[in-house]
């Protein structure tokens, strides 16, 4: 019986065209289809959660991961396919570990919305899809957007880092950093950000000097002068205060005490920088920390990396 060749296609949220032509692996990369193409997925989509969801697909935008012939399966006599069923759930795996390399990569919440598998027609080449699923809700909405240079770095970013990452708690803080994006709760997404940040720079057991400890650490590990240190050292003890009103149920009174939408962003990049730094370590988590001790504020002691 004839093989019939399987592709997929993935509908990506939160990006732009920057992010056209970034491969994502060997068979995979980002393009732009058009609305004549992709009506068959949405028709899909209608089928299942109605026309609002197919028509909010369209609308955010057509870009696309496509997999070309990522396996081939045999024909059934009704002229469907006959496919092992985890195949799209481990394509889907895939290309959302990219979209999670991405986000640590930059700043912005790319998300693969919905994937499908398809084969064509062999009169008219019209794509027939026949299996799909989807990542549900989608809470921030904040883009992806690379600039040239960035576009290449982030292409080799995404191929040689591995998931998950080897460090345990470095594994964990990525976690952390995803969940920032996952609730709708501001708070509770600082607060994910804030177990990032002590996963892996919080010394080992319960102590007081906790806050002054992470924020020293990551002032020696991210400033590259003593002033860039001092001031990563002084706004990271401002958040960590703002973090003790939240966890203490306490009000503040005065507008810069409160939470805002721009402490999310900082505290990303604090933790983003610090994994993407960390994970080029070779020396353990216990040796990392009393070599970050030593050092002076401005010696950064490890070099970060020039793929981002």
């Amino acid at each position: 019986m004839a093989k019939t060749p399987i592709h997929f296609i993935g509908f990506l949220a939160n990006t732009d065209p920057s992010v056209k032509g970034l491969r994502m692996g060997e068979r995979y990369t980002v393009e732009y289809r058009s609305n004549d193409y992709i009506t068959p997925f949405l028709r899909m989509l209608d089928s299942h959660y109605g026309f609002e969801t197919a028509m909010g697909v369209l609308s955010r935008s057509s870009c696309c991961v496509i997999g070309t012939d990522i396996a081939q399966f045999e024909a059934t006599p009704q002229g469907g396919v006959a496919i092992r069923p985890s195949v799209l759930t481990e394509v889907h795996k895939f290309v959302q570990d990219k979209c999670r390399l991405l986000r640590l990569f930059k700043e912005g919440n790319i998300v693969l919305a919905y994937s499908f598998l398809y084969h064509l027609s062999d009169t008219n080449e019209e794509p027939k899809p026949f299996a799909f699923a989807r990542e549900y809700p989608i809470v921030d909405t904040t883009k992806l957007a690379l600039t040239p240079s960035e576009f290449f770095e982030a292409e080799s970013f995404i191929q040689t880092v591995s998931l998950p990452l080897a460090e345990p708690s470095l594994d964990l803080a990525l976690e952390s950093l995803e969940q920032s994006y996952e609730v709708q709760d501001t708070r509770l997404a600082f607060l994910s950000l804030m177990i990032g940040m002590e996963a892996t720079l919080g010394p080992e057991g319960a102590t007081t000097e906790i806050t002054r400890q992470i924020s020293r650490n990551a002032a020696v590990l991210l400033g590259a002068t003593p002033s860039e240190s001092d001031e990563i050292f002084a706004r990271l003890k401002t958040l960590y205060a703002k973090r003790s009103k939240i966890v203490h149920g306490v009000t503040p009174t005065k507008h810069k005490d409160r939470l805002q939408r721009e402490d999310l962003f900082i505290l990303r990049h604090y933790l983003r920088t610090t994994i993407k730094i960390l994970r080029t370590v070779s020396e353990s988590r216990e040796e990392t920390l009393a070599r970050l001790n030593r050092c002076a504020f401005g010696s950064r002691p490890f070099t970060p990396p020039t793929v981002r």
